[in-house]
């Protein structure tokens, strides 16, 4: 029986996954087994993998249309057949010892979730934006400091099998980048699950998105997916910072929610967007990119407000 199952989602980037299959290969070792879940998630074409033989048991499972990423690490997750589930993204690189030191720091037993290190692939370019992808979340973290339950991020994760089922695994209905793995780890939290770093199961990242592409998907996500979580977890409503960003049904008419309001008004996050976008290399302080995805919190909350824009301050 193999010690861990490696769900990897994947939708329409055959390329990357190729790679990351490679790299998990590359790494297999027999006192280590460990099994491969692919899920296309609706790919056209689908999925066709490439020529083996894999030294792991590497099996596909498709949807029959685009459901996003909690739908296929779920689809994974209840195809896994060991003790241990570790995700892995397409666009990662699992570099050597990745799947032992998940398994010798997780107990499929236990409520621990680990939290493996992701830098970015020598291939993609360095500039101020990748420093900053690199030092958030849990990275800007002392060693000894707690991980808090919002840095969870399973693109490069493991978890018991027995855990992520007992507290249900993703909620499918969150689709927009990142809030599936909020909201579980909210869920995790309750449930006495703790997060904890385990540094020697690293990944390349292959993929970066740009300025804009980071501001896209922070508005799509504060739109899409932060009302609903707030909607079932009201009371991450301060949390998450909704009651100072978000329109007045979050958080009353304070004098800080109005000045934090004025902050984020347009046009001064555009202007930021440009600057930061025109000159990647300058070295703008990194409190401008948390200024920069406040502000596109901001603004998808507003859009997703019951008043349409939003603009009331």
């Amino acid at each position: 029986m193999p010690t861990a199952t490696v769900v990897i989602p994947t939708y329409n980037r055959p390329d990357h996954l190729a790679a990351a299959l490679g790299a998990l290969a590359a790494q297999a070792e027999p006192d280590v087994p460990f099994d491969v879940v692919i899920v296309d998630d609706g790919s056209s074409p689908p999925v066709a993998l490439p020529a083996g033989p894999w030294p792991f048991d590497l099996r596909v499972v498709r949807l029959p249309e685009n459901r996003g990423r909690a739908a296929a690490r779920n689809a994974g997750l209840e195809h896994a057949h060991s003790p241990l589930v570790a995700f892995l993204d397409d666009d990662m690189r699992a570099q050597p010892g990745f799947v032992r030191a998940h398994v010798a720091a997780i107990d499929p037993a236990g409520r621990d979730v680990g939290l493996g290190r992701v830098t970015f692939h020598p291939d993609v370019p360095r500039d101020r934006l990748t420093r900053y992808l690199e030092t958030r979340g849990a990275a800007k973290l002392d060693a000894a400091e707690p991980i808090p339950f919002r840095y969870l991020l399973t693109w490069n994760s493991a978890a018991p099998t027995a855990l992520l089922r007992r507290v249900g695994g993703f909620d499918e209905r969150l689709r927009a980048w990142g809030g599936e793995d909020l909201e579980l780890g909210w869920r995790l939290a309750k449930a006495g699950a703790r997060l904890v770093r385990v540094p020697d199961a690293w990944a390349l990242h292959a993929h970066r998105r740009d300025v804009d592409a980071v501001w896209d998907v922070s508005v799509r996500f504060a739109r899409e997916s932060l009302p609903l979580i707030l909607e079932m977890h009201p009371d991450l409503v301060r949390e998450l910072r909704a009651d100072l960003l978000g329109p007045a049904r979050y958080g009353g008419r304070t004098w800080r929610r109005r000045a934090v309001r004025l902050a984020t008004a347009a046009p001064l996050p555009d202007l930021a967007r440009r600057l930061l976008a025109r000159w990647p290399s300058f070295p703008w302080p990194m409190a401008l990119y948390h200024y920069l995805i406040a502000s596109a919190w901001r603004r998808g909350l507003d859009r997703a407000s019951p008043a349409g824009s939003g603009g009331t301050i």
